[in-house]
This record gives C-alpha cells, sequence and structure tokens, in this order.
C-alpha cells in the first residue's frame, strides 16, 4: 500500500487507517470494513469516523463523487453546502433547516454515475455556541473527547436512490470564511472546476485510488449542469444576523435560477 497521508495507506480498492489512541480500520471493495479498536474506546468518536472518513472512501471506491459537504432538499429541490472544516456548513445547514428544509446528509456529499444525490447520516454534530446561538436547547454530547454536540433529524436513511424519484443537485455552494462581508458570486465555466476539486473529500487520496479521470468526468457534469456558487462570510463567529443573510442569499439564487 501506499501511504497517503499521516496513519493512512491506500490502494484502488483498499484504504487503511490507524487512529491514534482509537482503533485501526481497513476499508476494502466498497462494502467491506474491519475495525480493530483500542480498549477503552470512545464509540461516540469511533461512529463519528465511520459516518464521515469511511463512508466517504467506501463510496469512493463504489465509483461515486464525494465531496465534503452538507446535502438538503426542500420541495424537490437539492442542495450542498460544501466547504473547509470549520467553515460553517453545518451551521448553516441548520439555519436553512429552521426554514423548512430537509437534511439528506451531514458531512459527506455523494452522486451516483447518474448525477443523482445519495442519502447518508442524518445527525449533525456542531460546536454548544452554536446551539446557543440557533436556540436549538439541550443537545447529547456523543463524544468524551469532543465538546460537539449531535442533532439527529431524522432516522439514518439507506445509501440508496429512490429509482421511482431520482433526485438531482440544483445548486452548490462553497462556503469561504475568508471576507469582511456576506457575498454570493457565481463560478462561470470552468472556473466551477478548482472549487469542486478543493472540496472533494480528501483530494490527496485521488491518485492513489486511482480517480482521477471519475473525478474529471462527474466534474463535467457539474460544469454543464448544477451552478456552483461561492458563498462569502466573515471570518468572526456567524450571528443570527449573519445566518439569515447566508440563508437570503442561498433562497433568492435559487429563486433567480428557477425564474431564469
Amino acid at each position: 500500500m501506499k501511504q497517503v497521508a499521516a496513519y493512512c495507506w491506500c490502494l484502488p480498492t483498499s484504504f487503511l487507517i490507524h487512529i491514534p489512541n482509537l482503533a485501526q480500520c481497513y476499508v476494502y471493495d466498497g462494502n467491506q470494513i474491519d475495525i480493530q479498536y483500542d480498549d477503552g474506546v470512545d464509540m461516540g468518536l469511533l461512529t463519528a469516523y465511520i459516518e464521515g472518513y469511511l463512508l466517504a472512501i467506501i463510496l469512493q471506491q463504489r465509483g461515486h463523487l464525494v465531496l465534503h459537504g452538507t446535502v438538503l432538499k426542500k420541495n424537490e429541490q437539492a442542495i450542498a453546502i460544501c466547504g473547509m472544516s470549520g467553515a460553517g456548513k453545518s451551521t448553516l445547514a441548520l439555519a436553512l433547516i429552521q426554514q423548512g428544509w430537509n437534511l439528506l446528509s451531514d458531512d459527506v456529499c455523494a452522486f451516483d454515475e447518474k448525477g443523482n444525490v445519495l442519502t447518508g447520516c442524518t445527525g449533525i454534530k456542531v460546536w454548544p455556541d452554536i446551539i446557543e446561538t440557533l436556540a436549538l436547547g439541550e443537545q447529547p454530547c456523543f463524544s468524551e473527547q469532543l465538546e460537539k454536540r449531535q442533532i439527529t433529524m431524522a432516522r439514518h436513511l439507506p445509501l440508496l436512490v429512490n429509482a421511482a424519484q431520482p433526485l438531482r443537485l440544483n445548486a452548490l455552494y462553497c462556503l469561504q470564511p475568508e471576507s469582511m462581508s456576506i457575498t454570493i458570486s457565481e463560478y462561470v465555466g470552468m472556473k466551477k472546476f478548482a472549487p469542486l476539486r478543493a472540496n472533494c473529500y480528501r483530494e490527496q487520496f485521488l491518485q492513489a485510488m486511482e480517480t482521477e479521470l471519475l473525478f474529471m468526468n462527474y466534474s463535467s457534469a457539474f460544469l454543464r449542469d448544477v451552478p456552483v456558487y461561492k458563498l462569502q462570510r466573515d471570518k468572526h463567529k456567524l450571528s443570527n444576523e449573519g445566518l439569515n443573510q447566508l440563508v437570503n442569499l442561498v433562497t433568492e439564487s435559487l429563486t433567480l435560477k428557477v425564474k431564469g
């Protein structure tokens, strides 16, 4: 196996990761995860790895496009919010859920070969200050090692698409905390490729997993069919006012596309 990151080794159909003080996990053939966990393991933290990191690897082994993002649905419209860890994806998702959106998958944003959205784990993990900002009340702590809380929206859904009702993505938003204000702009033409590449789940694994061509093919479909937006926010903690601005920008961009 080729080492692709600290404690990670990879081949096209097999992936090994050693998580210090937690577990050693072997993912292979797109359908199997073998786990050898340490004594006294934090099961909440291990479950978080399985539902995020390891799920993404399995889906990539199956030949799906996997982005680091959260997927929501409302009135047969599906959107994805992508961004680096800490960008505010889950926070914005919760604000949209309070506006009537339904969560399809958090952290792992995946699509099949036809471009249909795959549903995933419907629990959002956020820091206590976000829960306070959104007035979500008491929420359980899922891990002994992290202060994050898990908010479960529904029972976990199968990683399958209803063949009678395939759901296509209507828009993708790349959330970036790098501005002094909250703005939105659409990537045009080939400029869409860079943000898609940047938000690929563990981009450094593409070559070792031999999925670069697959990623290019999927990206071409996105370049043709799905609007990709750069959603900038300020670098400070998101306030209720800031969240409302982001929600309004997302809603308005969808409305404009429908009218267009």
